[in-house]
């Protein structure tokens, strides 16, 4: 009888859940629009302290190094983190429902696993994977698995933000396939521009696309 009370409930939530995707689906755009323009404009300042000291300095490989380059994208998702839990706060205090809710916390135990091997990835680059300039597996693994965290709200998020998951996934698995030929360019020029792109611009453009669109059931 108690596994099936925790049946029903947890069926109870993922049926809030569903029933709140559009609410969800307005927050996630200006934590995209926010996390697009971040992404961006630290990809471009990467892009630009490099290209300029390649100049003045051209004997020096690179001028960010590699523990540098990851710490400055952490900071970078340290902020965005903090911009989505004020968003998500701020909406919770309005409809005067608890910030940490079950359907939270259905919602973080289907994406918390998800994020697992990035986070021991992370761990491994800065203790030694720096030291064989390793930023493009790195990147890799963070877009790769940012993807699969989107895709694991499937049954209860926006199909809009499911989307957006694959995009990231399958732009992981071209560049797993593209390895050789990504490799032959300068790091951190690859990583730095795959950063930029995924984080950035596709954030922009999933924030244009939903932004006051329509109010629809899209996970249905």
């Amino acid at each position: 009888m108690h596994e099936r009370d925790r049946a029903e409930e947890h069926l109870r939530i993922i049926r809030t859940l569903m029933e709140r995707a559009t609410i969800y689906r307005a927050i996630s755009a200006p934590t995209a629009l926010a996390g697009g323009v971040i992404a961006i404009t630290l990809a471009a300042f990467i892009w630009l302290r490099e290209h300029h000291w390649a100049e003045k300095a051209p004997e020096v490989m690179r001028h960010i190094s590699t523990r540098g380059f990851a710490s400055l994208w952490l900071c970078a998702l340290a902020i965005l983190l903090a911009l989505n839990t004020f968003f998500v706060w701020r909406k919770a205090q309005r409809d005067g429902r608890p910030f940490i809710s079950p359907s939270m916390k259905l919602a973080l135990r289907s994406i918390v696993p998800c994020l697992v091997l990035p986070a021991a990835t992370t761990i491994w680059f800065f203790y030694d994977g720096y030291e064989f300039d390793n930023e493009l597996l790195l990147v890799r693994v963070w877009i790769g698995f940012y993807g699969l965290a989107l895709i694991a709200t499937q049954h209860f998020a926006p199909r809009s933000l499911v989307f957006l998951g694959w995009a990231f996934l399958m732009t992981a698995a071209a560049m797993m396939v593209a390895s050789r030929q990504l490799e032959y360019y300068a790091t951190p020029l690859v990583p730095n521009l795959a950063m930029g792109a995924t984080f950035g611009l596709y954030h922009l453009i999933y924030a244009v696309c939903v932004w006051k669109s329509p109010v629809r059931a899209e996970s249905e």
